[in-house]
């Protein structure tokens, strides 16, 4: 039987665009430019830190001639242009949000990234119109450890929790959102290809491709 959807919420990295290699590989790229040679377990120790902690861990680890500043400096010219000219939509993503919005289902998001990153990434590939707010974990001072992003969102939207969708990628938030009472619609991303079981068993919904989902939605 299909599900009732009457609003979505939507995670932006690995959920709406194929950012998540960019994250995974700053630390690996700064290294590879100076010509030093990153150790193997690089991608997982700095997987789960901050930017400016993960700078000040690569500079300490690899006895670097640089400070933590250079560091993020280089991360952040690699994120805006990443964000800002390459990034690419999520496979079939827009096909369904177009669906959504016919059969008039609210939108919005609620993202770790930075409004000024998200919105030109948005706009690029044409999903920004299916959206009627961005919620930020920097605006709201709250991590998605912490579920009110989650029920900010939900506030704004006026559906019921039980027929707001999240719709997210990552174990810690797909954990968040269905604690705090959201069915979940969780998509692959190679980023948690190692916690895929965890994130089936917290989601009402997995998926690889979004054109799977017009058999588990009522649209």
């Amino acid at each position: 039987m299909a599900n009732k959807i009457s609003a979505a919420i939507f995670d932006l990295d690995g959920t709406l665009i194929d950012s998540m290699p960019i994250w995974n590989d700053l630390s690996f790229n700064f290294l590879t430019a100076r010509g030093v040679t990153p150790k193997p377990d690089l991608r997982d120790r700095v997987s789960t830190m901050f930017l400016r902690e993960s700078s000040q861990y690569v500079v300490d680890e690899y006895n670097l001639d640089c400070t933590a500043e250079d560091v993020l400096a280089f991360m952040h010219e690699q994120i805006d242009n990443f964000y800002i000219n390459l990034v690419p939509p999520k496979e079939d993503v827009i096909p369904f949000l177009e669906k959504l919005k016919k059969a008039n289902v609210k939108m919005c998001i609620a993202t770790a990234t930075e409004r000024r990153l998200a919105i030109p990434a948005l706009e690029r590939n044409g999903m920004l119109e299916y959206f009627d707010r961005i919620f930020t974990c920097a605006e709201l001072g709250v991590s998605k450890r912490d579920p009110l992003i989650f029920e900010k969102a939900l506030q704004f939207l006026g559906t019921e929790s039980r027929e707001t969708y999240v719709f997210e990628d990552s174990p810690h938030a797909v954990e968040t959102a269905a604690k705090a009472g959201f069915p979940v619609a969780a998509v692959y991303d190679e980023s948690a290809a190692g916690k895929e079981k965890e994130i089936r068993e917290l989601s009402k919904v997995f998926f690889y491709k979004y054109e799977e989902l017009d058999k588990f939605f009522d649209i």
